[in-house]
This record gives C-alpha cells, structure tokens and sequence, in this order.
C-alpha cells in the first residue's frame, strides 16, 4: 500500500475494464465541486452503496434509467452506480419523458440490449434527433484505448474539467476520461451565454496542471479570455466536438506557456462512444489541422472510406474523398429507431457492426485521415450540422417569406480573420416592418444551436435558365462603411447590421438572435477597427445587446482611448435598462420550429462530433 492508500480503479468497478497498471490510492481526491469533494475511497464506497439499492430495486442489464442534467456531486455518483449495476441511462431535465424510443423502452414497449451503457440523443439542431444506444463494450475499448494512448502523456493526479452538459456525449469524455487517466474531475460553471470565465479562474490556480476537454470554439473562447487576463495556457487540452479550424490555434500558441501545453485534437461520434481518431496538435503542424487533419483511429478501431458505390478507397490514394465508415467494438447497437438505424449502421444494430458516418474524408500521407465534409445540402457550418432544405422549409411554412434560400458563407471582413455563417436570402411574402425579426428568430428555433446568421431580404431570388435558383449569384448583406463622426449608437449598431444582417434593433439580444462566439469575436475585431479603440471579447459577452454596448462603449473618450479592464463578472450591464424579449413571440416561433421537425425532416447523424 503507497502513501494515498489502497489503489482504487472506478472503471474496473463500474465497466469491468481491466484493472490499470497504475490506479490512484484512496485518499487521492476524485471528484470536486466547489468545496465539497469525494476521494477516491469514498467514491467508490458511494458507488458500492448505491448499486447495492439500485440492485435492490430489480435493476439490471436492460433497464433504462432518467438521469437528471444537473451536474453535480450527486448526479456523477448516480451515472456511476447505474454503470456499475450495468443498467442503462438516459440523461434528461426534471419531468422530461425523452424522446420516442426512450418512451417505448421506459413503457416496457421495447428492449434494451443487455450491454447498453447509455441513450444519448444526438443534436436536433440538423433534423430529427437520433436516440443512440451506446454500449459498455464500446466504452471500455474507447477509455482502455485512451488510457494506452494518453497515459504517457497525462499524468495522474491533474484536475480534469467537467464543463459540459450531461446531454452531450463530449462530456462522458470529460468524466470517464478524467477516472480513466486518475485525474480529480472538477464541475465548473458553465455560463449562459458562454464566457468561459469559469475555465479562466480555474486556471490561474491550477494553470499547467488542468486538462481541459473543449471544444474548439470554447477554445477560442477561452484564449481571449487568457489574453484578457495575462494568465498562462493549460499544461493539456483534448479538443472534440467540432471540427478543429473552428478555434483559433496560431492565437492560442502565441499565449504565455502555450509551448508546453499538450494537445490533442480527435475526431469523435455518439455512435461510436466518443473518440475515433487522434492526433497531437503542435505550433509546427496547426496548417494540416485547420485542413482538417484528425490523425489516425484508436487502437482496434477501423476507419474505411468509401465511394459512392461503397467501394473502399484504399490508403494509397491520397486525392479520392470518400464517405467515413467506422466499425469495430466501439460502434453502438443502433439507434431506437429502426429506420434511421438501417440509413446508417451496416448490419443494423449488433455491436461490432459498421457505422457510415456520413462525412467525407480523404486519406493523408502519413495514413491518418483529414475530414473534409459532407454531401449533398446537408452541410457543416461553423461546426454545426445544418439541413438546409429543412431551414427554408420550415421558413416557408411560416408563410412569412415567398421564397428562400439558405446557404453556407464566410464572413470576411477586411483585416479580419474570415469565420463561416450562415446566410439566409428572402423574399418577403407582405410588407410587415417586423418580417425581418420574426424570420431571424423562427430561423434561430430551428436551428437549436449558435451559429452566425446573416440575414438579407430582397423583392426576388436570381434563377438559372431552367427555373431553379441561382445559388451563386444570391444577394448578400454588405460590407457597411460607417458614417465619419463619433456617433458611437450609429457605429455599433452598423458594425451589427454589417455581421449578422436584417432583424435586430438596439434592444435585440445579440445571443437569441444568431451569433456564435466567433461571431462575438469578429465584432469585436471590427468594432475596435472603427471606433479607433480596443474592444474586447469581454466588453461584448457582458453587454448582449446593442443599446447596452453602445452606453458601455460611450463611457470613455473612445477615440485613441487604451484597452479597459473588463467589467466585474455580475447581472449584464443592460438588465436594468433593456425591456425583455417578446417572449410570446419566442414561445411562437419555438412551438413553430417543433411542428416542423415533427412532421419528418430527416436530418445528419450529429453525434458529439469532434470535427465529425
């Protein structure tokens, strides 16, 4: 026995993996929220506890479980127990019910497979969500494999960030991968909208000893806030979730300490229990992975490419892109719905099988992989999954525009790094003033994510000889030159027309009217441009609306004027003064955006998705 106690291994406990060649003692710290933690000891006692009563309950191999979302203590102690009895979960908010084939299998209508680990439902935000059975076999391969992969690399003992919510399937990433590698899993704050001034304050104590699991746009994120701050990078950051050029990585390597941070990019699905493929990310080889380089499949996992036909590309071509097929333990048992299951798993269901992912990729030389894309109108944009056809349907059924057409663009601001968006063309079906506002907002629903929206509306769409609409030639917002002067009001307001289009007014919520944190950051890029002054992240998440900018913007002489310190984090500076949203209006467009995903659009396989 060594000086932290017996060793305890928690994945050996709750998923029957093969005991790790070197497991923390007991008195090494496991969980921690605030100022209430768990060592290990008493974390694996708590676990023995509650499986014993869950066993009690009847509960076993096949049994589907709610799991509340709120990350705490308690519910990562719940989640392990369930695992530990080998029950399912299902991770949903209080007086949730789930989606349909959670329903089914709670109301006894249909079955689990007893190596069911947990149902998680991917991302809505690209058409109908897909409830995926992700596997115990799955996971123990997926964490036995990061364990030879990482363990090098990531010592014992760091403190792990838990920063997502329960309903994404990164965070099983954050919880099992930190128990995995016998890190102390820290839950932070996650704040709405997202400032990562939770991951900040947690680094300026713990700094070179913090693994963070970010996505890439929480990456970038964060790295302003660091720069803001002077704090020094993190020792270790695992990127997932989205494809990697979404962050900024040339900005983050240029940080104090960010030459010895060790990161890793991976390419990752639901359907796969988390992580495919992995590569180290270093100042030297950031091109090939804003390229879209993920390096090369986990150990016993298996990447294919194919053709349109099916037919495999092999290794040598480095020029044929080709639809991604993984297979190998890892590849869940289906979704819980056999259609959507037989479109994408190849045979459908059995764990072992095969998972068209339905990206595009390319082979890199070093036989490692880059993903490219993916086909056909449904398209990836600002690392979201967006079914265009399904965008202008759900415009056109509002009976607010005529015609309309969405489209994938680039944001490109002179000097400012270009960001991809969203842009929506329409022609308006009347001449309501507030057409603008309500297509930005119903457009905002039925997306279900942030992604920059730029809307334009015109009195006709351009159209091809035969009828269809010119997607090359479609009217666009553009680049506005702000009026000479020091009407702060006036610029501010012009730099976010110029961004994000038609439909907002200076008492729009910035946040609930299409922006990403890309977008916050290119506004703040170009403000600083024409008010002559430094405009940070910062100054803008604090403030979401345009009024509230234009009054914390106008505190100071801005011409010539030095950066300022951001704002205490407290209440935004415009709750006091800014009239809230119309929220009937917002439940209408929300309750509209529902109708239309249940009338049957069909959507991408979303998944947790890092660069997938």
């Amino acid at each position: 026995m060594g000086p932290g106690g017996e060793p305890v291994d928690i994945l050996a406990l709750c998923l029957g993996m093969p005991p790790a060649a070197y497991a923390p003692g007991t008195t090494r710290t496991a969980l921690r929220q605030a100022t209430e933690y768990l060592t290990y000891g008493d974390l694996a006692a708590r676990v023995q506890d509650r499986s014993a009563s869950l066993r009690a309950q009847g509960l076993g191999p096949g049994a589907l479980v709610p799991l509340s979302t709120t990350r705490s203590v308690e519910t990562i102690v719940e989640l392990l127990s369930l695992l530990a009895v080998e029950a399912a979960f299902v991770p949903l908010k209080d007086g949730a019910e789930g989606g349909p084939g959670t329903r089914q299998v709670r109301n006894g209508v249909r079955t689990l497979p007893s190596d069911a680990a947990y149902v998680m439902t991917t991302s809505g935000s690209a058409g109908e969500p897909k409830e995926t059975v992700v596997t115990r076999t799955g996971l123990r391969h997926v964490f036995g494999s990061l364990r030879t992969v990482l363990g090098p690399h990531i010592p014992p003992g760091l403190r792990w960030s838990q920063f997502h919510p329960l309903t994404f399937g990164y965070s099983m990433c954050e919880i099992l991968g930190s128990l995995a590698m016998g890190g102390e899993l820290a839950v932070i704050a996650r704040e709405r909208p997202l400032t990562c001034a939770g991951l900040r304050d947690s680094l300026e104590d713990h700094g070179a000893h913090q693994v963070l699991c970010l996505t890439p746009s929480e990456l970038t994120l964060l790295t302003h806030r660091l720069r803001e701050s002077g704090a020094d990078a993190p020792g270790y950051v695992v990127l997932s979730g989205e494809p990697a050029h979404r962050t900024q990585l040339a900005d983050f390597f240029a940080l104090p300490g960010a030459g010895r941070t060790y990161m890793v990019n991976t390419y990752a699905a639901t359907e796969t229990a988390g992580q495919v493929t992995i590569s180290r990310i270093t100042a030297e080889n950031v091109e090939a992975t804003m390229n879209g380089y993920v390096g090369r499949p986990l150990p016993g996992v298996r990447v294919t490419l194919h053709d349109p036909a099916g037919v495999a590309i092999p290794r040598t071509d480095t020029k044929a892109t080709g639809e991604i097929w993984v297979s190998g333990p890892t590849v869940a048992a289906g979704y819980l719905h056999e259609e959507q299951t037989a479109a994408r798993f190849t045979p459908p269901g059995p764990v072992g099988g095969v998972f068209r992912t339905g990206d595009v990729g390319r082979w890199a030389d070093d036989g490692g992989l880059y993903v490219v894309g993916r086909g056909g109108r449904r398209v990836k944009v600002a690392g979201r999954w967006v079914a265009l056809d399904a965008v202008e349907r759900e415009l056109l059924a509002a009976g607010d525009v005529a015609e309309v057409a969405a489209v994938p663009g680039t944001l490109a601001l002179d000097g400012i790094a270009p960001q991809e968006c969203l842009t929506v063309v329409a022609v308006p079906a009347g001449r309501d003033s507030r057409v603008a506002e309500r297509v930005r907002l119903r457009t905002v629903a039925t997306l279900g994510a942030p992604i920059t929206l730029r809307l334009h509306l015109c009195e006709e769409l351009p159209r091809l000889p035969n009828g269809k609409v010119d997607m090359g030639r479609l009217p666009r917002p553009g680049t506005v030159r702000p009026a000479p002067g020091r009407d702060v009001a006036a610029l501010v307001r012009s730099v976010w027309e110029e961004i994000l289009g038609e439909g907002i007014h200076p008492t729009t919520n910035l946040f609930e009217a299409g922006v990403d944190s890309l977008g916050v950051v290119t506004a703040a890029a170009r403000l600083s441009q024409v008010l002559k002054r430094t405009v940070t992240v910062a100054e803008l998440l604090d403030a979401p609306r345009i009024q509230a900018q234009t009054t914390r913007l106008s505190h100071e002489r801005w011409e010539g004027a030095h950066t300022r310190p951001a704002a205490p984090r407290t209440a935004p500076a415009s709750a006091a003064t800014d009239p809230p949203p119309d929220k009937r209006e917002r439940r209408r467009v929300a309750r509209a955006a529902q109708r239309g995903r249940q009338q049957g659009r069909q959507g991408p396989t979303s998944g947790q998705g890092g660069n997938q």
